[in-house]
């Protein structure tokens, strides 16, 4: 096909005038035009690929678009080989540079496409692409960073599913160290022409370093190492404070880890479609302190930044552990299901498949789990109605099923050492709690002695708590109830005990050590462990083995049929009321009308304070008095 020169000024001149973003319909509808003047130059095809890539938020946008990059790459190398030459003489250099960079360019959002469609393998091979021109100036694209990333991000799988791999994640993380290695030196033959030419890329391979190797430093937990590389950033304000939000995180630092979040989130404006960890993390730590409408809120507002783009599947399982933390199961049902049935593309993290589904999966295991004692709570007596014993059977049934898939996937995952084991780990979205309900059932013995000897080897002191709760729940499960009280007890006076942030922690201390006082018929030190567990994180109690107990107070003394189903309907829940009893706190209970509206009016006190109060108006509201009973918990649950 004959050139048309004519032509191909025209699109030069389109593409000079053009004012505007790539993931403009402007930009699409120029491509098309410069496409329809001449299909064989590359300038169409660049702006097209341009566009799919940044319009896309899925597999096949990603696929779209790489069919666009291909195409334009292939043109470019066709009609400027010799713009594509390593070229020392800046007189040279100043006519081909372009050309050079939007290669580059292009090499990157191909490589990243390839990742995005879980082809690794291919993005290996376009980088190196790029590598054997040897430019002066990648424009920041190093094929050793992207080698290093790749290998870190598929540590965990085998050569069978990439055959680039190494058969052991020991050995895919010593080459994403060693190709991080190389990243450092990968400039010097080009450093005094970057030093003259492109002073904005000059340190561009140093700071690639420090970053990768910060990265898997955080991984490996070397926290001496991880902290000197994100020093390193600092000083050139290259720090990712997403990532050190992270670091801070597995040592249980809480609040320096959110301060990190909170500038990771003002740097960044959501233009770029993919998880953001700042906000997944933060929630998680709103979680452990109990303040769970702020954990909806981080993740709501997240949701309203991206969209449906990638990162909406981890959003909505973010949200799923907030409502299942509030007590309400039905929600976070709702959310764990959106994630589920979402095709999520995991991008600019190493959170991948595997642990997106085990989310998904564990969360379906709990649904099922908690919804079995939702209604034991809900009916004291359910044991003889035929409806609440079928549905109980159905819930044990897939929670059963579901339970198994998690543990035969757990006992397969050869990264559950360095990340479920360590409880906190740059590569856990799963948290401690989370972490109990998915190995409580395996060999306590084994496990006691891995926490054991944590306790003596790892460096994170504000980890250690964590251990202790660990061993003290498996001494528990084993019957060993002075050792388990002794654990536990260490959790509460643990010197870093954070009473605001680590409210759940405490929580299920409580829990932990009022079992184990039943057991040892000592009620008294039990009683106290259920007021604890009761002021510290409420909404648990429902869902647990344990029963609250609390005084009523009913303000009529004249109950209508009506209003005396209402009461007996609280009173059948899973409570244990007590008459005059200073110790729990008190429900008092008006039932009254406003407007010829029937109004439910509840307050909750406790030692001269208010904890739970409101008016309801209960008109075509099934089960008022099992919701009263969920609201004292600080549960706001639908009735049946």
């Amino acid at each position: 096909m004959l050139i048309s020169f004519g032509q191909r000024i025209e699109i030069d001149r389109l593409e000079r005038e053009f004012r505007g973003n790539f993931s403009s319909r402007k930009a699409y509808e120029m491509s098309q035009k410069m496409i329809q003047l001449d299909s064989t130059y590359y300038v169409g095809h660049f702006y097209e690929a341009n566009y799919r890539f940044y319009r896309a938020s899925d597999k096949r946008g990603y696929e779209s678009a790489i069919k666009s990059l291909v195409k334009a790459i292939d043109l470019l190398e066709k009609d400027f080989p010799r713009q594509l030459k390593r070229t020392t003489n800046i007189n040279v250099y100043i006519n081909t540079y372009i050309f050079q960079r939007k290669y580059a360019f292009l090499i990157y959002l191909l490589s990243q496409s390839y990742e995005y469609v879980e082809q690794p393998g291919e993005a290996i091979n376009i980088v190196r692409r790029l590598q054997k021109r040897n430019f002066v100036c990648n424009f920041g694209v190093n094929a050793y960073s992207h080698i290093s990333w790749i290998y870190l991000r598929n540590r965990m799988y085998s050569p069978e599913k990439y055959a680039f791999l190494k058969p052991t994640i020991e050995e895919n993380l010593e080459m994403a160290s060693k190709y991080a290695d190389s990243i450092k030196d990968s400039d010097r033959y080009n450093q005094q022409y970057l030093n003259n030419w492109w002073p904005d890329f000059a340190k561009d391979a140093l700071l690639s370093y420090y970053h990768y190797k910060n990265i898997i430093y955080s991984h490996q937990i070397k926290l001496d190492s991880a902290e000197y590389f994100s020093k390193q950033l600092e000083k050139y304000d290259r720090l990712s404070y997403n990532n050190y939000g992270n670091l801070q995180f597995i040592q249980a630092k809480f609040n320096e880890a959110e301060n990190s979040y909170e500038t990771a989130r003002s740097n960044d404006n959501y233009e770029d479609k993919s998880i953001k960890e700042f906000d997944y993390m933060q929630s998680a730590i709103e979680i452990f302190r109990n303040n769970i409408d702020a954990s909806k809120t981080i993740i709501n507002k997240s949701i309203s930044n991206l969209g449906n783009a990638p990162g909406f599947g981890w959003n909505n399982i973010a949200l799923s552990r907030a409502y299942y933390y509030a007590g309400d199961l039905k929600k976070s049902k709702e959310y764990r299901d959106k994630a589920a049935n979402f095709k999520e593309i995991h991008i600019g993290s190493t959170w991948g498949e595997v642990s997106y589904n085990r989310n998904t999966l564990l969360f379906k295991y709990l649904y099922h789990k908690k919804s079995i004692k939702e209604i034991k709570f809900r009916d004291d007596n359910y044991w003889y109605k035929p409806k609440k014993l079928y549905d109980i059977s159905k819930h044990h049934f897939k929670q059963e099923n579901a339970h198994l898939l998690l543990t035969s996937e757990l006992s397969a995952d050869p990264e559950r050492f360095i990340g479920y084991y360590n409880l906190f780990a740059s590569e856990n979205n799963l948290f401690f709690d989370e972490i109990w309900e998915l190995i409580k059932f395996f060999n306590s013995e084994y496990f006691i002695e891995i926490f054991e000897k944590k306790l003596q080897s790892d460096e994170r002191e504000r980890i250690h708590k964590y251990f202790n709760y660990f061993i003290g729940q498996f001494q528990l499960e084993d019957g060993d109830y002075d050792l388990a009280i002794t654990s536990l007890q260490g959790v509460l006076n643990d010197e870093f005990l954070d009473p605001v942030n680590e409210k759940l922690l405490i929580a299920r201390t409580h829990e932990a050590l009022y079992k184990a006082y039943s057991e040892k018929d000592d009620a008294e030190s039990a009683n106290e462990h259920l007021l604890a567990f009761y002021a510290n994180f409420p909404q648990l109690i429902p869902y647990s083995e344990l029963t609250m107990k609390f005084n009523l107070n009913i303000v009529n003394s004249n109950l209508t049929e009506a209003q005396e189903a209402i009461i007996e309907d609280l009173k059948d829940c899973k409570i244990d009321w007590v008459e005059n009893d200073a110790t729990w706190p008190t429900l008092t209970v008006n039932l009254t009308s406003k407007d010829d509206e029937p109004i439910l009016v509840y307050q909750l006190d406790q030692g001269g304070d208010t904890r739970f109060e409101g008016r309801l108006n209960i008109k075509d509201v099934e089960h008022p008095g099992q919701l009263v009973a969920f609201k004292i918990f600080g549960i706001d649950s639908d009735s049946e």
